[in-house]
C-alpha cells in the first residue's frame, strides 16, 4: 500500500472509496555508538507500512529528516531548520489534498519533530479547514511505555533508548551491534542545547539508556504493541465523522 509503488490510475481508483493517508517522518541522526543513524525514520516507515498493509490504507514516502539540529556535532547527522520542516509538511500535505486526500494520519519517530508538526497543522488549518489531520509518536503511546518500564526499568533512557534500539534490532537483525554494559550520562540541562553542549554533555549520544539491555527479540514485542496502538488510533480518528470506515479496513 505503498504510494511509491502506484501508479497515478490505482491512486484515482483508491480515491475513489478513500481520502486517507498514513505519512511517516522521523530524522536522519545519530543513535549512540551502536543505535542506526536512520532509526526514527525507519521505524516510522515500518510501522505505516505494516498498519497500512493491515488497514488498506495508502502509505507516502517516508519524510526521512527532521528537526535535529542538537545532533550535528556527531558525523552522519543531518537536520532541517523548524521553518523549513513545517514548510516541507505544508507542502506535502497540500499537494496530496490537491489530489484529493482529506484525511493524514502522520506517524512519528523523533521527539525534536514534535513542535514544528504541530506548528505546520496550524498553519495548514488556517487555509484548508476542512482537512483533518492526527500525529502519533509511536514510542510516547503509553502502551509502548509501560512495556518499556518492564523490559528495561529506569535504564530505557530518553535518546538511543533501549526500546527504540531493540526494535530497529528485530527490523534489521543483520545491524545489530553490541554493546558494553551501562547506563550513559544524563546531567540536568536546560533545553535546547547547541550541537557542541549536547556532546559535551552526553558524550557518545545516548542520554540516560542502557542498550545492552535491549534485544531483537524484546523489540519484536515492542513494535506489536506500537502497531497495534496504531490500528487502534487510526481506527478511532477515523470514525469521528464515518469517514474511511469500511469493511476490511482493519475493522
Amino acid at each position: 500500500m505503498q504510494i511509491a509503488h502506484q501508479n497515478w490510475p490505482a491512486v484515482e481508483h483508491y480515491l475513489n472509496s478513500r481520502s486517507v493517508l498514513l505519512i511517516p517522518i522521523g530524522s536522519t541522526e545519530q543513535h549512540g555508538p551502536n543505535g542506526l543513524i536512520g532509526t526514527d525514520h525507519l521505524v516510522a516507515e515500518s510501522l505505516a507500512r505494516s498498519v497500512g498493509e493491515e488497514m488498506g490504507i495508502l502509505v507516502a514516502p517516508t519524510l526521512a529528516y527532521g528537526m535535529s539540529h542538537h545532533h550535528l556535532a556527531f558525523p552522519g547527522s543531518a537536520s532541517l531548520s523548524p521553518e523549513t520542516l513545517i514548510r516541507v509538511i505544508r507542502d506535502v500535505v497540500t499537494s496530496f489534498a490537491r489530489n484529493g486526500f482529506s484525511r493524514f494520519f502522520f506517524i512519528n519517530g523523533h521527539g525534536g519533530n514534535v513542535s514544528s508538526i504541530q506548528a505546520a497543522f496550524s498553519d495548514i488549518l488556517l487555509d484548508h479547514p476542512s482537512l483533518r489531520l492526527q500525529l502519533a509518536s509511536w514510542w510516547l503511546m503509553p502502551e509502548v511505555t509501560d512495556q518499556e518500564k518492564i523490559f528495561f526499568g529506569t535504564e530505557n533512557g530518553h535518546h538511543a533508548t533501549c526500546g527504540e534500539v531493540a526494535v530497529t534490532w528485530h527490523l534489521y537483525p543483520e545491524d545489530e551491534t553490541p554493546i558494553a554494559p551501562g547506563v550513559a550520562p544524563d546531567p540536568e540541562t536546560e533545553w535546547p542545547v547547541g550541537p557542541e553542549r549536547y556532546r559535551t554533555l552526553f558524550p557518545d549520544g545516548r542520554m540516560g539508556s542502557n542498550p545492552s539491555l535491549s534485544s531483537g527479540e524484546k523489540g519484536k514485542v515492542l513494535f506489536e504493541i506500537a502497531r497495534k496502538a496504531l490500528v487502534d488510533r487510526i481506527r478511532k480518528f477515523l470514525s469521528r465523522d464515518g469517514a474511511d470506515v469500511r469493511k476490511g479496513a482493519g475493522e
